[in-house]
């Protein structure tokens, strides 16, 4: 494995481990500050929306203007917006940072883009993806276990400490891809006046001409070619977020679990899908012949759907767990696989821009999710959430069925 390959999967850790420090503890933290429900949900809807919008704009900017120097600016972006949440008495300045996260957090998208300019063969990216995304795992995983004990022996200054400690993460990450090697980016068009180039060019002009570049180039992207890839990364994301924002809740109604042992189910379902990613390329050999990933397409949602319903039906907490196994495995080889079908259909000058659009319908899922979640468990009640996000797994069972037996026919 080579160097840069080594320091980006370095990068991915370190920011999921930052982020797993102090995300979970904002809440908490807002909450002391004096704030209601209503502003904590609006922490993750805020944060959600504005990563809807920005997902597709950082990558086209990425393509434009090189992924390596994309991926530090929003790092040190970063770093900046972590610690003022620390340091800052302010509620609003909370939601406002959360919106500027939200624009800007875009570091596993960009290190995703990253890796095929480093590693050419295609074989080799999926292996690479699937350890990547364990490692990244690890880190999530980590983070909270860490970021709670500070903050429980230190009570007073805890979160403030985190935050400086999350700020110099993103520092330090930066630093780690400053020594990625150089990245090509698009050429800029001969037409341009050199005005353009001077230096003494107006750093907000500059910024408005990149945006207006990074439009255009979403213009010239062929979205009506991926749409299938869209709507099984929606479906995944809309099934895990309503699933996920109920989670805690719904063990502890209805299996009466403590939230120290709600945090070993949690911990115990992160570990399974950081080793199904890790494993990832030896998943694939046995898709050898699946070249347009529609056969993978069909088993992660019947993964999907038999865990659910197997969840549903779970009569003790020990049987619940069984059935979180392949729940997980079916996330992870999910995420991936959509991952995958992108990048091989998708050609080198758009890729940032296509994987922020993933993203970006993974973040619209994060925000309508918790709103139907947060519905059917005020009218019906807690145990019937899951329900939603069962029938969306079976609607992509249908689909991707629909689409492997379509990608038969045509060959």
């Amino acid at each position: 494995m080579s160097f840069s390959i080594c320091l980006l999967q370095t990068i991915a850790f370190l920011d999921l481990l930052a982020v797993g420090l102090i995300v979970p503890l904002v809440p908490g933290h807002v909450r002391k500050m004096g704030a209601n429900h209503i502003y904590v949900g609006l922490l993750g809807s805020i944060y959600a929306g504005f990563q809807l919008g920005s997902g597709p704009l950082i990558g086209s900017l990425s393509d434009l203007k090189g992924r390596k120097a994309i991926l530090m600016m929003t790092l040190l972006i970063c770093a900046l917006a972590y610690t003022i949440i620390g340091l800052t008495p302010s509620i609003a300045m909370i939601l406002v940072i959360r919106a500027v996260l939200g624009l800007f957090k875009q570091t596993q998208m960009l290190t995703k883009a990253l890796v095929p300019d480093y590693e050419k063969n295609e074989q080799k990216q999926s292996g690479i993806y699937g350890k990547m995304a364990a490692i990244s795992g690890a880190g999530i995983t980590l983070g909270p276990v860490i970021g709670g004990h500070i903050a429980e022996d230190n009570p007073e200054n805890g979160f403030t400490f985190i935050a400086v400690v999350v700020g110099f993460c993103f520092i330090f990450n930066a630093g780690l891809a400053y020594f990625l090697p150089k990245t090509s980016s698009k050429k800029r068009s001969k037409g341009k006046s050199s005005k353009n180039t001077a230096p003494s060019k107006n750093i907000i002009h500059s910024f408005i001409g990149n945006i207006k570049q990074s439009v255009i180039e979403l213009y010239k992207v062929k979205w009506s070619e991926y749409w299938d890839i869209f709507l099984f990364k929606a479906l995944i994301g809309f099934t895990m977020g309503v699933y996920y924002s109920n989670y805690s809740l719904y063990l502890k109604t209805q299996y009466q679990l403590t939230p120290k042992y709600v945090g070993y189910v949690i911990s115990f379902q992160g570990v399974i899908g950081s080793i199904s990613s890790f494993f990832i390329g030896y998943i694939n050999n046995f898709y050898t012949h699946d070249i347009d990933y529609s056969l993978r397409n069909f088993h992660v949602f019947v993964l999907l759907s038999v865990s659910l319903s197997g969840l549903i039906v779970s009569y003790n907490v020990f049987t619940y767990i069984i059935w979180l196994v392949p729940l997980a495995i079916g996330n992870a080889i999910g995420r991936l696989v959509t991952l995958e079908m992108i990048l091989k259909r998708s050609h080198g000058d758009h890729r940032g821009t296509l994987i922020g659009a993933s993203n970006s319908v993974r973040s619209l899922s994060g925000v309508i999710a918790p709103m139907v979640a947060g519905f059917i468990g005020e009218y019906f009640g807690v145990a019937y959430v899951i329900y939603a996000s069962f029938c969306s797994t079976i609607l992509g069972l249908a689909l991707s069925y629909q689409y492997r037996y379509k990608q038969l026919k045509i060959d």
